[in-house]
């Protein structure tokens, strides 16, 4: 049986595969975050199976091919959508001058170390202070996000816009395609029996607003690590 999940995940990845053909300019960093959320998602939803996300069957947390492709879509999405929207283009910051050997390598690892930093707030907020794990990585997120355009106060615009659309894009997905077409499954699909969720047309508001913030943060964090600018 194909899980009704699976068909908001679709969706999102035609969405991604658009993007993708659309906007030449911005395929390689549309790749590399999407790679990232695909390498992040089981972590994400191991995170969320307690009190969250219905992913454990007999006490195996499983992570499915569509958990997997709806990642990989929403992360690759929210790192260049404001830029295909709006036709804007990434460019070096002027004045800086490459300061390593390995330039690829540097910067890599200080995306490992803002994406563990998010997971260990995360992490934090649900062991120490007992916030809700999608809270808890919605906090996280958002103070990554807030900390970069504090620092690079010129990507405010495409964290605040990349959040917005992102948002709206999965509710409608999530909407149209899993809630309304398969309303029996969306309510076994998020655990409503710990946790008490506010809806928004079937899809829970923390799902929008984790959506909002995956934006928000991915949205920036590719210019931010890089030095570049968006012209």
């Amino acid at each position: 049986m194909v899980p009704p999940f699976l068909i908001a995940a679709l969706v999102l990845f035609f969405v991604w595969l658009a993007l993708f053909l659309f906007s030449n300019a911005t395929r390689r960093e549309q790749v590399i975050m999407s790679v990232v959320g695909f390498v992040l998602a089981p972590g994400i939803l191991l995170i969320v199976a307690d009190d969250y996300r219905q992913i454990v069957s007999e006490r195996v947390a499983s992570v499915g091919l569509e958990d997997l492709l709806f990642s990989f879509s929403l992360f690759g999405i929210a790192a260049v959508l404001y830029q295909a929207l709006f036709g804007r283009h990434a460019h070096k910051l002027k004045g800086e001058r490459l300061r390593h050997a390995h330039p690829a390598v540097h910067w890599y690892a200080h995306l490992l170390i803002v994406l563990g930093l998010w997971a260990f707030i995360a992490l934090l907020l649900i062991h120490v202070f007992e916030l809700a794990s999608i809270r808890a990585l919605i906090v996280g997120g958002l103070m990554i996000g807030i900390y970069a355009i504090a620092d690079r106060r010129d990507l405010v615009l495409d964290a605040l816009l990349s959040g917005l659309f992102t948002a709206i894009l999965v509710f409608l997905t999530e909407q149209l395609f899993f809630a309304r077409l398969f309303p029996d499954a969306a309510a076994g699909f998020w655990r409503f029996d710990e946790m008490s969720l506010f809806l928004v047309g079937g899809v829970p508001l923390e799902e929008i607003l984790w959506a909002a913030v995956v934006g928000f943060t991915v949205g920036p964090l590719y210019e931010w690590l890089r030095r570049y600018e968006l012209k």
